[in-house]
């Protein structure tokens, strides 16, 4: 648990260090970004993270390996694009701002398909190696300290962005991020997975195995009605990237870019303290809680970003993000695990987050869309439509799982 909370914090104040929703927004902006382009980078996370996990059964299939296989792919395969980025942003006066930004999103879809691949089997991974009694506990002191440590990097990035402007400053963020994102990896190579090493060794699932786990998965009702819910709540909250648009916007404030990008340590101390709280409540009185709280906090985010301008509305939007974030990340995480009906809980992540992805993959773009079509205020109301009713499905259908029959847990 201590080495997986260590592993947490460091990878947080890396992420935190070149955060999309700060660092990149304002740094395709200041090459001529539109609202679609910036959407986009919403998209490319959600579906990128969400629906490349199918092959994530088949690379990372053995539960011997799991561990040494997941630490190689990120060191070896996924961080070293990060790296790329620095280069790029070095060499951005060189470059055309089309050239630039193209080259910083492509690498950014990179980071997070690698990202979605690996994103079920650590999921199964971390689970496999705790009970469910504390799973949520040991998920919620990972996420907190991912998100205090992150609250770090947010704040030092605007500090550096305010005190030394300019493409190397963004640049030596990016080649930091690379440094502290492989030295968090290797925190997880003395963690103990005895669990994991005395399972029997498992052959490559076939395609008809997968799509069996897969149909046995969706038959179950309130997995579906789940799904729903987390469809429903990821299309109304699509608005990350557009939340530092608003305040940098002259009706939102006209805060600076690294203002902003400080003010995103906000995101971070909500996630941190919302996942301190989500995890050990859902093990005692489960998950669904959390949902609840995650839809709910969403909508107030929302009026917030709707009614509320300047620095009090920039730090009430980001701090409303992290609950939310967290909520997803604890809470939601926890209920894919134990709605799961049968043995193959990898599979079972893979579906259901490609189900919930799927759509992600256009909200934010679309949603850019309307933006550039009438108004950052009506993508927001939208938004908060969707989110109640998505609160109105989860309060009417979805039940907690464990009041349901047992479950492999």
């Amino acid at each position: 648990m201590a080495l997986n909370a260590a592993g947490e914090a460091v990878f947080g104040f890396k992420t935190n260090l070149i955060a999309s929703v700060t660092v990149l927004t304002v740094l395709l902006r200041d090459h001529g970004a539109s609202e679609r382009l910036i959407g986009a980078i919403w998209s490319i996370e959600a579906a990128g993270a969400l629906l490349p996990q199918i092959l994530g059964l088949y690379l990372f299939h053995s539960y011997r390996r799991r561990r040494r296989d997941l630490i190689l792919w990120h060191i070896v395969i996924m961080l070293p694009i990060l790296l790329v980025m620095a280069g790029l942003t070095a060499a951005a006066g060189h470059l055309g701002p089309g050239a630039y930004r193209w080259g910083m999103l492509l690498c950014h879809a990179y980071y997070w398909v690698c990202i979605g691949i690996v994103n079920a089997a650590w999921g199964d991974f971390i689970a496999s190696l705790f009970p469910v009694t504390i799973r949520g506990t040991v998920t919620g002191l990972a996420m907190g300290a991912a998100s205090l440590a992150g609250a770090v990097g947010a704040l030092a990035a605007g500090r550096l962005i305010r005190g030394y402007p300019g493409h190397l400053t963004f640049a030596g963020l990016y080649g930091a991020a690379w440094v502290l994102g492989t030295l968090s990896l290797c925190l997880w190579i003395p963690v103990n997975d005895q669990v994991l090493q005395a399972l029997p060794s498992t052959p490559r699932p076939s395609f008809r195995q997968s799509a069996g786990h897969f149909a046995h998965s969706l038959s179950d009702g309130n997995f579906r009605a789940f799904l729903l819910t987390r469809v429903l709540s990821g299309l109304g909250f699509c608005v990350a990237p557009f939340i530092a648009l608003r305040y940098m916007a002259p009706e939102g404030g006209n805060l600076p870019g690294g203002t902003v990008v400080s003010c995103g340590a906000a995101m971070t101390l909500g996630f941190c303290l919302a996942s301190l709280v989500l995890g050990p409540l859902g093990d005692r009185w489960g998950h669904r809680i959390g949902i609840v709280v995650g839809i709910s906090t969403q909508m107030v985010t929302l009026g917030a970003l709707l009614g509320i301008s300047g620095l009090t509305g920039c730090l009430l939007a980001y701090a409303g993000t992290g609950i939310c974030n967290a909520c997803g990340a604890v809470s939601g995480s926890n209920m894919i695990f134990e709605t799961c009906p049968h043995e193959h809980r990898m599979a079972h992540i893979s579906v259901g987050n490609l189900l919930i992805g799927a759509p992600m993959a256009f909200a934010a773009v679309l949603a850019g869309l309307v933006a550039e079509a009438f108004s950052l205020a009506t993508v927001f109301r939208i938004c908060l439509a969707l989110s109640t009713a998505a609160l109105l499905w989860c309060l009417l259908r979805v039940r907690e799982p464990r009041t349901l029959q047992a479950r492999p847990g």
